[in-house]
């Protein structure tokens, strides 16, 4: 965990370039996440999680997730995929958000670059998407593939493994290199990475198929209302510049 911290420190001191702050748009920390709150909140955002959670539903109640973390865990998982499982699961860790949030920090009140405005978009995505994830989490109360019955039923209450926060957590970031990068290899490439750590927690028996969907449309809900905000932002910043002259 220090070694993450330590990294992203030296990345937003010392390694990438500053740029001014009018040519970012950077605005004091939570200053917008009123209207990032207003966009994950809103009718667009609430009809994709709909239809996750009408998946997630059929999975659950079907018998798909059983049947899908069994084959699994019998044919799939061996000691490969678990050493794999391995290196991707810390991506989703809990300090992360903390990682991202002293990186938002410097980005507001020290200086601005590009990894610095990546880290700050990744801690705005998770302050607007984890109410949600909590919701979802303890409201639909289903349990792990390793608990006691196994079951993937929703129990309000019951439990808190409905959507998986590690999918969560490690999609974001990958997520928003997506958005912010106009290279297809590097969109491509990201939103593939965006699921392994997802694809970690069904390897080690942690959540089901529908607990990782939920995880990871929370999070591209997250994501897509930071990105829309963070551009209303920037072509409001070059309309109120002035033309240069000739």
């Amino acid at each position: 965990m220090l070694i993450v911290f330590g990294l992203s420190l030296i990345c937003v001191l010392l390694v990438m370039p500053a740029v001014g702050r009018r040519q970012t748009g950077a605005v004091p920390m939570f200053k917008g996440t009123g209207g990032q709150w207003k966009k994950n909140y809103g009718r667009r955002a609430f009809l994709k999680l709909g239809v996750a959670l009408a998946g997630a539903g059929v999975l659950a109640y079907t018998g798909a997730d059983e049947a899908i973390e069994s084959f699994h865990s019998g044919t799939l998982r061996n000691a490969l995929t678990d050493r794999f499982s391995g290196l991707v699961k810390p991506i989703g860790e809990r300090y992360w958000f903390g990682n991202w949030g002293m990186v938002a920090a410097l980005d507001a009140w020290v200086r601005s670059n590009a990894f610095s405005r990546w880290g700050r978009a990744n801690f705005e995505a998770m302050v607007v998407g984890l109410p949600v994830l909590w919701t979802l989490q303890r409201g639909l109360g289903a349990n792990r593939p390793s608990s006691d019955d196994g079951s993937p039923r929703w129990r309000p209450m019951k439990a808190a493994n409905s959507a998986s926060g590690h999918a969560f957590i490690a999609a974001v970031p990958w997520l928003t290199l997506a958005r912010r990068n106009n290279l297809v290899p590097v969109k491509q490439g990201a939103r593939i990475a965006s699921v392994l750590t997802g694809w970690s927690r069904l390897n080690d028996r942690k959540h089901y198929v529908s607990q990782i969907i939920l995880g990871w449309t929370i999070a591209w809900n997250a994501v897509s209302a930071v990105a829309d905000d963070e551009a209303e932002k920037l072509s409001k910043v070059r309309i109120s510049e002035p033309e240069a002259e000739d």
